[in-house]
């Protein structure tokens, strides 16, 4: 059995860490076995069940540049003493640090990027800074979609050898849904009887809810009795509740915070709304599709995302009143049809986590493979 390094953050739920816990749940253990490197010194969310699947977990303190010293002999430390054949770094801006020490220790090294670069100013320059040299430091490069690729790694890379999509796969079991499943979802959500909209996210700027709430308010000018119901966490959220509130929202907007159960809450949604400014993939409407939403996005979700007919996809620009118009129509049209689940739609354009899985497990051996043969 053969352990892989998964470079991260902290494993909160969260896209790209509930993307790796899918695919951690699905390969097969018995050859292949996670371990993190993470950067938080508290307990988060999957921590508990990494521990349960086998995984041990190693905490770094955040990289912040002033650190460089420091945190570059701490991970040299650590690839000296564990010598992981592979190291696959999903956290962005210490992956030019992590990934040269890794490979000095004779790994294959990964970098992989989850979105496209959202954020604004110094920060967005900082990161683009720190970010730049990873591409002449990995092995191989993947991404969630070619825009997320692109903007992380340049497009001489996206269409060199040593680049991969993957998909972000999901477990399609927990997706099926018809009518009955939709009716009762909305029973246990206590929303039996209302037209329900949804949104699932971090609640922080890209993500857009502030627009979200300008058109949900025009929503209900139309349907009085609809409810938003918000699942996520994040910076914003204090912010977000004080503006619902400013806005007359309270009772219509419940934040439901982080979910165990995101599939039972999507089964509730007549219509998802996802207003993002700018996306890598957006797991959480391809989600939405699969239980057979009706779904309203921007054009910063990718086209690639997109795996169903009951989709519409606006530009922001087109402001708040015809988005509204949007999502009053996407709800009517559910309205003419019983609900049916879109699984297979969603397995045929390449999100089934088994598939996904099994890709990666035969990348990971083969990557190992050539870090032997390069070591020796």
């Amino acid at each position: 059995m053969m352990r892989v390094l998964q470079v991260i953050g902290a494993m909160d739920r969260a896209g790209a860490e509930t993307m790796i816990m899918n695919l951690y749940r699905a390969i097969d253990r018995t050859r292949v076995q996670f371990d993190f490197l993470v950067h938080e010194q508290r307990e988060c969310d999957y921590d508990e069940e990494i521990r349960e699947l086998g995984g041990r977990l190693h905490r770094l303190p955040r990289f912040t540049g002033v650190n460089l010293s420091t945190y570059r002999a701490a991970c040299r430390r650590l690839f000296a003493e564990y010598r992981y054949p592979v190291v696959h770094g999903h956290i962005g801006s210490s992956a030019a640090v992590y990934l040269r020490e890794a490979k000095r220790a004779g790994s294959y090294a990964i970098a992989h990027s989850h979105a496209q670069n959202f954020l604004k100013g110094a920060p967005g320059l900082a990161f683009r800074v720190v970010a730049y040299p990873t591409r002449f430091v990995a092995d191989h490069f993947m991404a969630c979609s070619l825009e997320a690729g692109v903007d992380r790694f340049g497009r001489r890379v996206v269409e060199g050898g040593s680049f991969s999509l993957l998909n972000n796969g999901i477990d399609l079991s927990l997706y099926r849904c018809d009518q009955a499943a939709h009716e009762a979802a909305k029973r246990r959500l206590k929303v039996a009887g209302r037209p329900v909209f949804g949104h699932v996210g971090r609640l922080s700027g890209e993500k857009n809810h502030r627009f979200l709430f300008e058109v949900f308010s025009q929503v209900l000018r139309e349907l009085p009795d609809a409810v938003l119901l918000l699942v996520g966490r994040g910076p914003l959220r204090g912010e977000l509740e004080r503006l619902a509130q400013e806005r007359g929202l309270s009772d219509s907007v419940r934040f439901l915070g982080v979910c165990d159960d995101v599939p039972g809450v999507l089964k509730a949604l007549d219509v998802f709304v996802f207003p993002s400014t700018k996306e890598g993939l957006a797991m959480a409407a391809v989600e939405a599709q699969a239980v057979g939403a009706t779904c309203v996005l921007s054009t910063g979700v990718p086209e690639a995302a997109v795996v169903s007919p009951r989709v519409s996809r606006l530009d922001l620009s087109l402001g708040a009143a015809r988005w509204a118009r949007a999502v009053v129509e996407a709800y009517e049209s559910s309205l003419s049809r019983d609900r049916a689940d879109c699984v297979e739609e969603v397995r045929a354009h390449g999100f089934d986590i088994a598939d996904t899985a099994a890709w990666l497990e035969g990348f990971y051996l083969d990557a190992a493979a050539r870090a032997s043969m390069r070591r020796g």
